[in-house]
Protein backbone atom coordinates (compact mmCIF):
# COMPACT_ATOMS: atom_id res chain seq x y z
CA UNK A 1 0.00 0.00 0.00
CA UNK A 2 0.64 3.64 -0.43
CA UNK A 3 2.39 6.51 1.61
CA UNK A 4 0.97 8.67 2.90
CA UNK A 5 3.60 10.94 4.60
CA UNK A 6 1.42 13.94 5.98
CA UNK A 7 -2.51 13.81 7.07
CA UNK A 8 -3.49 17.60 7.76
CA UNK A 9 -7.18 18.74 8.76
CA UNK A 10 -8.05 22.79 9.73
CA UNK A 11 -10.67 24.24 10.92
CA UNK A 12 -12.13 27.12 12.88
CA UNK A 13 -14.29 26.56 15.66
CA UNK A 14 -17.18 28.93 17.50
CA UNK A 15 -15.64 28.63 20.73
CA UNK A 16 -12.81 29.28 23.12
CA UNK A 17 -9.40 27.19 22.25
CA UNK A 18 -9.96 26.41 26.20
CA UNK A 19 -13.24 24.65 25.86
CA UNK A 20 -11.79 22.75 22.44
CA UNK A 21 -8.91 21.52 24.52
CA UNK A 22 -10.78 20.47 27.24
CA UNK A 23 -12.53 17.66 24.74
CA UNK A 24 -9.57 16.95 22.97
CA UNK A 25 -8.13 15.86 26.55
CA UNK A 26 -11.08 14.65 28.52
CA UNK A 27 -9.96 11.02 29.75
CA UNK A 28 -12.49 8.50 31.16
CA UNK A 29 -15.45 9.51 29.36
CA UNK A 30 -17.16 8.83 25.94
CA UNK A 31 -16.03 10.97 22.72
CA UNK A 32 -19.33 10.92 20.81
CA UNK A 33 -17.18 12.65 18.14
CA UNK A 34 -15.10 9.68 17.97
CA UNK A 35 -17.04 6.62 17.86
CA UNK A 36 -17.72 6.82 21.65
CA UNK A 37 -13.95 5.57 22.25
CA UNK A 38 -12.48 6.90 25.67
CA UNK A 39 -8.97 8.55 26.19
CA UNK A 40 -7.40 6.86 28.89
CA UNK A 41 -4.46 7.76 30.78
CA UNK A 42 -2.15 10.84 32.13
CA UNK A 43 -1.31 13.33 29.28
CA UNK A 44 1.81 14.23 30.57
CA UNK A 45 5.03 14.31 28.76
CA UNK A 46 6.70 10.99 28.47
CA UNK A 47 3.65 9.07 29.92
CA UNK A 48 1.21 6.58 27.91
CA UNK A 49 -2.31 6.88 26.55
CA UNK A 50 -5.16 4.55 24.70
CA UNK A 51 -7.78 5.43 23.14
CA UNK A 52 -10.75 2.43 23.42
CA UNK A 53 -14.05 1.30 22.56
CA UNK A 54 -15.72 -1.40 24.35
CA UNK A 55 -12.73 -2.82 26.00
CA UNK A 56 -10.43 -2.86 23.05
CA UNK A 57 -7.36 -0.69 22.74
CA UNK A 58 -7.70 1.04 19.18
CA UNK A 59 -5.01 3.62 19.51
CA UNK A 60 -1.70 3.75 22.00
CA UNK A 61 0.82 5.46 22.19
CA UNK A 62 3.08 8.07 23.94
CA UNK A 63 2.48 11.74 25.44
CA UNK A 64 5.52 13.48 23.54
CA UNK A 65 4.29 17.51 24.14
CA UNK A 66 1.92 19.55 25.75
CA UNK A 67 1.72 23.03 26.17
CA UNK A 68 -1.96 23.93 27.53
CA UNK A 69 -4.01 25.20 25.46
CA UNK A 70 -2.19 25.29 22.42
CA UNK A 71 -0.44 22.25 21.55
CA UNK A 72 -0.82 18.26 22.19
CA UNK A 73 1.84 16.05 20.39
CA UNK A 74 1.32 12.14 21.07
CA UNK A 75 2.81 9.05 18.96
CA UNK A 76 0.19 7.39 17.23
CA UNK A 77 -0.10 3.89 17.25
CA UNK A 78 -3.33 1.93 15.75
CA UNK A 79 -4.46 -1.27 16.77
CA UNK A 80 -8.14 -1.52 15.74
CA UNK A 81 -7.12 -4.52 13.26
CA UNK A 82 -4.00 -6.81 13.13
CA UNK A 83 -2.47 -5.13 9.82
CA UNK A 84 -2.54 -1.53 11.05
CA UNK A 85 -1.27 -2.83 14.63
CA UNK A 86 1.73 -4.47 12.30
CA UNK A 87 2.81 -1.05 10.89
CA UNK A 88 4.64 1.64 12.78
CA UNK A 89 3.36 4.53 14.63
CA UNK A 90 3.17 7.69 13.55
CA UNK A 91 2.72 11.12 15.30
CA UNK A 92 -0.54 13.44 16.12
CA UNK A 93 -0.09 16.91 16.40
CA UNK A 94 -3.21 19.22 17.76
CA UNK A 95 -2.33 23.09 17.31
CA UNK A 96 -4.96 25.67 18.56
CA UNK A 97 -5.03 29.24 17.78
CA UNK A 98 -7.36 31.89 18.64
CA UNK A 99 -9.23 33.41 15.81
CA UNK A 100 -11.85 36.12 16.70
CA UNK A 101 -14.52 34.83 19.11
CA UNK A 102 -13.04 31.38 18.82
CA UNK A 103 -10.26 29.29 17.45
CA UNK A 104 -8.59 27.49 14.90
CA UNK A 105 -8.05 23.41 15.17
CA UNK A 106 -4.88 22.06 13.62
CA UNK A 107 -4.80 18.07 13.33
CA UNK A 108 -1.78 16.79 11.69
CA UNK A 109 -0.99 13.18 11.78
CA UNK A 110 2.24 12.23 10.23
CA UNK A 111 4.44 9.37 9.76
CA UNK A 112 2.10 6.17 9.08
CA UNK A 113 1.75 4.31 5.98
CA UNK A 114 -0.03 1.69 4.45
CA UNK A 115 -3.44 0.57 5.76
CA UNK A 116 -3.07 3.33 8.69
CA UNK A 117 -2.15 6.14 6.64
CA UNK A 118 -5.30 5.50 4.05
CA UNK A 119 -7.68 5.12 7.11
CA UNK A 120 -6.20 8.27 8.91
CA UNK A 121 -6.58 10.62 5.30
CA UNK A 122 -10.25 9.07 4.66
CA UNK A 123 -11.62 9.32 8.64
CA UNK A 124 -10.29 12.57 10.14
CA UNK A 125 -11.97 14.95 8.10
CA UNK A 126 -15.30 13.21 9.23
CA UNK A 127 -13.76 12.67 13.29
CA UNK A 128 -13.00 16.72 13.43
CA UNK A 129 -15.95 18.06 11.80
CA UNK A 130 -17.92 15.88 14.07
CA UNK A 131 -16.07 17.51 17.20
CA UNK A 132 -16.87 20.73 15.74
CA UNK A 133 -20.31 19.95 15.24
CA UNK A 134 -21.00 19.38 18.38
CA UNK A 135 -18.87 21.95 20.21
CA UNK A 136 -21.04 24.79 18.21
CA UNK A 137 -23.92 23.03 19.02
CA UNK A 138 -23.91 22.68 22.58
CA UNK A 139 -22.78 26.07 23.59
CA UNK A 140 -21.38 26.45 27.80
CA UNK A 141 -23.76 28.75 29.73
Amino acid sequence: MGNISETLYRTRIACPSERVWAELTATGVPRPWMWDSTLSGPLSEGSTYTMGYDGEDLIIGTVLAVEEPVRLALTFNPQWNGTVAAESPGVLEYTLEHAGEGCELTVRITGLYGASAISVDHDTPGIYAGLKAMLESFPVA
